[in-house]
This record gives C-alpha cells, structure tokens and sequence, in this order.
C-alpha cells in the first residue's frame, strides 16, 4: 500500500468519509480517548465524525460535556482527552501510574508530592463533595486548608485530582468550566487487569485509526513499546484469527482491524460518495493528525517535509493532504475563518472549502465569514 492508500483507509476508519457515529459521545466511546487541549475545536473534532444529518452543533456538544455523556481530563501522555463515562475509570487507573511518573519533577518543584499531596486532595474532595466548583473556589479551598491555589501548584494538585479519581470535568456554569467528584460523574466497574486493560486500549486504537504501527499506539498512549507490542499481541489474540490484518505501507508494518474497514454507516446513515475534492477544517490535535507517530508524512504533500507547528492555525486539508492552515476566531454573534492556503486552489477546491466553511458555520451556530490571507511566496 502507498501513502495514497494509507490516507484514504484512515479517513474512513477515523469516520471522516465514512461517519460510524450516530453522537458525539459514541465518536469518544469507539476512540475510547480523543485529544482535547483546545476546548471548542476538539468539540468540532467530535461533530465532524457525525453524519451530516445527525451532526450536532456546539451547543449540543457542551450539553453533552455538561451531563456526562463526555468527559474531560487529564490522562495518557498526559494531556487533556474527552473520554466517555464507562471508560473514564479503567483507563484513567491503567495511566496513572505512568503519569505520576512523567509529573515526577513538576510534583517536586511544586511541593505536591507526599503529605502535602495527600491533603490536598482531601481539600479537593470536600469541596466537591458540594457540588461542581470552578477554579475559583477550588483554590480558595486549597488556600483556606493552607495549600497554595495559584500557578502551577494548583494545576498539580487538581492533576492528581484527577489521576487518583477524586475529579473530573463538571457542567459549565456559564462561561467557567468546573470540575465535579469523580465517582458522581463515572459509574463504578471493578479493577481491570494492567494486561486486559492495556490489550483493549489497544485494540480500540486500532479499529478506530487503523492502519496502525506499534510506535503510532506508544507515542499516543504514552507506554513503551515493549507495552505496546505485547498489547498489540493480547489483543489480536483476544480478537480471533481474521480480525486483524498486517499489511505493508512503504516497506513499513502496520496492523488494522478487518472489522472497522468493513464499517461505512450507523443505521444507514452514511456520507453520500465525494464526486470532487474534499476539504476538512481540522483542529491542530485532531486524531486524524495526533493519532500517529511523527514524522506523519501521509499528510504531507510532495513539496514538504514537516508539519509547520504555525498555531494557533490548525490544519486545513484537501483530500487528506495538509493544504494550508486555518484558524476560527469567534465574536458572541459572528466568527471568521482565517484561512491560510500553501498553493493556489482549483475552483472545484475552492467550493469545497467554501462547503466546510458552511458547515462550521452551522455548527457554531452564528454567521462565519471566510477571510483568505495571500498565500505564502515560499515554505513558513
């Protein structure tokens, strides 16, 4: 398989082409965790994956964030992800330990380790034993318990908050994300196995962004690839002979589940066939892009030779090749794409990107006016 092949078999696997998801919440459950540093893009990351004709706009999304259906944390690398409730648990107990790890010196520096620690999250869990608090009074908790609430001691403590499942995203009040008890948003399930837990993080990885390679699932869950080729090796086994498939990308090996391959539509529900290009506004941390080892040179034209870091501009595609960047810039009543194109576009390009622009439009819910800067004269 070329690169060609390899871009058009993980734009329906990711359910870019072919959506599997009938809600955002069921785009986290088959990803079983999706990136989330920026809070409204990763939500348009979600939408996207959605039939057109179920596709949710944003204020659904952060209805979903508020209830439950999606949560928020910190866990993997470490960095935010949305995971869905019946798998926040498991997956957080199995990446724990290994963030804790990672943390080890900015616990150290900021005296959040040991008895410290431990009255920390004491604070954290009264507090919330109330009800949903913002930052706000969280640290105010923090301060009156002798603790300090500011900087980066506060980003510590309600990390490990977070990894000793004491906290986890609550519902907004009004513009203030909140952080609510973990057990009130998470149901209770039994300690799974390190090597079930790890085989079945594996597992989803691959139906949900094969075709995959060991280094791709290890740089994205943060394990060690010793972890990985044994989770990939429980897996296929638990999974029976057939389900997954090695095949060759360029002299390189890589595994994907025969199953997700299959897979084209959710109760019938399916996108209509591209009869021209397809242009995708991805945010900078789409899966699609951060779901794989660098130096992820499918999504590359034959004129590059790395992914331009130019944020806050997220990655503006054309067929499932990097074509330039973009950015939203959103008013309370109106929004502007920002759109920063590598080469001149065709016309059968330029309505396509005119297309996503209007379904930005309709998912944030206010007028979107595309903005073109000059395309650049050489590489950023």
């Amino acid at each position: 398989m070329d690169l060609a092949g390899l871009r058009e078999l993980r734009l329906r696997v990711q359910g870019l082409r072919a959506p599997f998801d009938a809600s955002a919440p069921e785009v986290v459950r088959r990803f079983a965790a999706v990136q989330a540093q920026e809070f409204v893009p990763a939500q348009w990351g979600l939408a996207a994956r959605v039939p057109v004709e179920r596709r949710p706009d944003a204020a659904s999304v952060a209805a979903a964030l508020d209830t439950g259906e999606i949560l928020r944390t910190h866990v993997l690398r470490p960095t935010w992800h949305f995971l869905h409730p019946d798998d926040a648990r498991w997956i957080m107990e199995l990446s724990a330990e290994r963030v804790h790890r990672a943390n080890g010196t900015h616990y150290r520096r900021t005296g959040i380790e040991g008895e410290v620690a431990a009255r920390a999250l004491d604070l954290v869990a009264a507090s919330l034993a109330g009800g949903h608090r913002t930052r706000a009074e969280l640290a105010a908790a923090l301060d009156a318990g002798g603790i300090e609430g500011t900087g980066l001691s506060f980003v510590y403590v309600m990390m490990t908050a977070e990894l000793e499942r004491v906290a986890i995203s609550g519902a907004n009040a009004g513009k203030q994300r909140t952080y609510a008890a973990f057990d009130e948003r998470v149901p209770p399930s039994a300690p799974r196995p390190r090597d079930e837990a790890l085989a079945d993080l594996a597992a989803r990885f691959i139906a949900s962004r094969g075709p995959v390679t060991d280094r791709d699932f290890a740089t994205w869950s943060g394990f060690t690839l010793g972890d990985t080729r044994q989770a990939f090796a429980d897996a296929a086994e638990r999974a029976g002979s057939g389900r997954f498939e090695w095949i060759d990308v360029e002299g390189t090996r890589h595994v994907v589940d025969a199953a997700s391959v299959g897979a084209a539509s959710v109760d019938g529900a399916s996108s209509p066939p591209a009869d021209g290009p397809v242009v995708d506004l991805l945010q900078a941390y789409d899966e699609y892009i951060m779901g794989y080892a660098a130096p992820r040179t499918y999504l590359l034209p034959a004129d590059r030779d790395a992914v331009h870091a130019e944020f806050p501009l997220h990655a503006l595609m054309v067929d499932g090749v990097m074509a330039g960047r973009w950015a939203p810039v959103v008013q309370a009543k109106r929004a502007t794409a920002r759109v920063v194109p590598w080469r001149a576009f065709s016309a059968p390009e330029e309505r396509a990107l005119a297309a996503s622009v209007a379904d930005l439009e309709r998912f944030l819910g206010v007028p979107v006016t595309m903005s073109v800067d000059p395309q650049p004269t050489a590489a950023p």
